[in-house]
């Protein structure tokens, strides 16, 4: 097998005098586009799913400002050998690869330009065996959700009902049931995943127990791609649900109310808190308990002027698509896949913040984008920092700046004027390819643990994209 060449190796054979370099075979003949034709056609016949030659990368990315990205093709994997064809061929070809779970990397690293993007969405299937599932990485938030309900269970994950499991995974997890179970990362018992040599591994606490450990927050698309995950089940058939909204007038107050109370809480309750752009303040959430308890809980919030509290029980799918933001449709319906332009980072907070920093945030988001505050403690800081690649366990809350505008220059200008508030990680699945000195803000003092795991799995860097480990 052909090999790509390392960085190290290209510069070396630039030193040495311009020794010859190996080139994608299209690009070393006279007629590339026939060259091109073979490698696709010798692609199509080593797989089982379609093989696509799109012209852009619309409906495969959920943020349309990546939606002109041209991929030299996409397949669609049928199963796991598909993926190790996918490999095997793009190392042989010297072809950038990326896999697409759910489509929803914010930063659009679910394609690359001239590349082969994997699409796993054929990945799907659900099954529950005692407390374990076991789900393909191309499984969407909303179809788990619905296969586990009608088995009273579920996994903590997203409230996006397109997200795919895989990418969620891997990076972290944190959803409204966090608190409560941990992130969806801490729940994985075991993952296969094909790595930069063709293989597939599966890894778990006994067998390759550092790529496992890798895979649990060491971020997508780093350490090869993932197949199928083994879950951790948890029993729910429902919950109580919330939603506070005040005036404007007192968005300072109501955030100082929310930061004492959401990190701090019954792990039970996982308290969400906005700032929106349109100039409404709010907290939304649900707790694994009574209504009569979760009223008691949130008097803190409902003692600030002009609180307006709505409380409900809900079954517990319903609940999902309550948050998913299409109640009462079809779980089809909910599945549907509809992108929108936005740029967006993140921020964690590990000191409460002064009346200075809640002004700041409140400024923020009068200039127009969003800030959503979700809060950590509970089940996701009973973990240590370094059980797991997710380093963020010592953090009372996360902010993301989000612009539907996908205007990079107001979520720069924001996450500036929260610095002095904030400690300097950042979360990887709110990846931000404008953020200086990401890899310690991803990963902290778990970062060299990862590049050794990188290098030893993937030594010329196969799997790469802008910010890769």
């Amino acid at each position: 097998m052909e090999h790509p060449l390392t960085r190290r190796e290209f510069a070396a054979r630039l030193a040495a005098g311009g020794a010859a370099l190996a080139l994608p075979s299209w690009v070393a003949v006279g007629d590339a586009g026939a060259a091109r034709s073979r490698a696709l056609k010798r692609l199509a016949a080593s797989v089982k799913g379609p093989v696509l030659t799109p012209s852009s990368s619309a409906g495969l990315v959920f943020n349309s400002r990546y939606a002109g990205i041209r991929p030299m093709a996409v397949v669609r994997a049928a199963g796991p050998a598909d993926v190790q064809a996918c490999v095997r061929w793009a190392r042989r070809n010297s072809v950038r690869i990326t896999a697409r779970s759910g489509g929803h990397s914010y930063a659009g690293y679910s394609t690359a330009q001239g590349g082969l993007v994997v699409d796993l969405r054929r990945l799907d299937s659900v099954s529950l065996s005692g407390r374990t599932v076991t789900a393909g990485a191309g499984t969407q938030l909303i179809e788990l959700y619905a296969a586990l309900a009608r088995r009273g269970a579920t996994v903590p994950g997203g409230s996006c009902p397109t997200v795919g499991l895989g990418g969620l995974a891997l990076g972290g997890g944190m959803g409204l049931a966090g608190r409560r179970f941990g992130l969806t990362c801490d729940n994985v018992t075991a993952v296969q995943i094909v790595t930069a040599d063709g293989r597939l591994h599966h890894a778990d606490a006994d067998t390759n127990p550092e790529l496992y450990w890798a895979c649990r927050g060491g971020g997508g698309g780093n350490f090869g791609i993932v197949t199928s995950l083994q879950l951790r089940a948890h029993r729910v058939s429902s919950a109580a649900w919330f939603q506070v909204v005040w005036p404007w007038s007192q968005a300072n107050e109501a955030l100082a109310a929310w930061q004492q109370l959401a990190p701090h809480a019954p792990r039970a309750l996982t308290a969400l808190f906005t700032l929106a752009g349109n100039r409404r303040v709010s907290s939304i959430g649900q707790f694994f308990g009574s209504e009569s308890a979760l009223r008691r809980l949130l008097a803190p919030l409902t003692r600030v002027s002009g609180a307006q509290l709505s409380t409900g029980t809900s079954g517990y799918l319903a609940l999902m698509q309550r948050w998913a933001g299409c109640a009462g449709e079809s779980i089809g319906q909910c599945d549907h896949f509809s992108p929108a332009p936005f740029d967006a980072g993140s921020d964690y907070v590990a000191k409460p913040l002064t009346s200075r920093g809640r002004a700041a945030a409140i400024a923020a988001a009068e200039r127009g984008g969003t800030l959503l505050f979700d809060p950590y403690g509970g089940a996701i800081n009973r973990v240590a920092p370094g059980a797991t690649a997710f380093v963020h366990r010592h953090q009372l809350f996360c902010i993301q700046y989000y612009s539907p505008t996908a205007s990079q220059s107001w979520v720069g200008s924001s996450r500036a004027a929260m610095a002095p508030f904030v400690s300097g990680q950042c979360y990887q699945n709110y990846i931000d390819p404008q953020l200086a000195h990401w890899q310690r803000a991803y990963y902290g003092s778990n970062l060299d643990r990862l590049k050794a795991i990188k290098q030893a799995v993937d030594p010329d860097h196969v799997f790469r994209f802008k910010q890769a480990i």
